[in-house]
């Protein structure tokens, strides 16, 4: 049976490697786009850190062996397909407001 200090401390390790999770996934969304956005692949080279930060976080919380396989796999999956999801996003929200330039080019003939 574990003490409570040592839950406490387990729930501590994974809330800490939680919020960096949340907060690298965030900031390389961030940085991404807004590269994209202005222009500056300098940025856009800066997000991959932050997505870097991400893989370590949740590798950081597969390793503390607190939790389920469950929550493993589910970090696991979540960690690698949020690799691509800033990058698909922009693929979609440019191919959108492309086609809506096209439609609003035509409709204003």
């Amino acid at each position: 049976m574990l003490s409570n200090h040592e839950v406490a401390l387990m729930v501590r390790d994974i809330m800490i490697y939680g919020i960096f999770f949340v907060l690298s996934a965030g900031l390389y969304a961030m940085f991404y786009a807004l590269g994209k956005l202005f222009g500056r692949p300098g940025w856009t080279t800066f997000s991959y850190l932050f997505a870097f930060g991400e893989l370590a976080s949740a590798a950081g919380m597969i390793r503390a062996g607190y939790l389920d396989p469950f929550w493993v796999k589910l970090i696991a999956f979540s960690a690698i397909v949020y690799l691509f999801i800033p990058q698909a996003m922009w693929w979609v929200v440019t191919r959108f407001h492309s086609e809506l330039d096209e439609y609003a080019h035509d409709f204003g003939r």
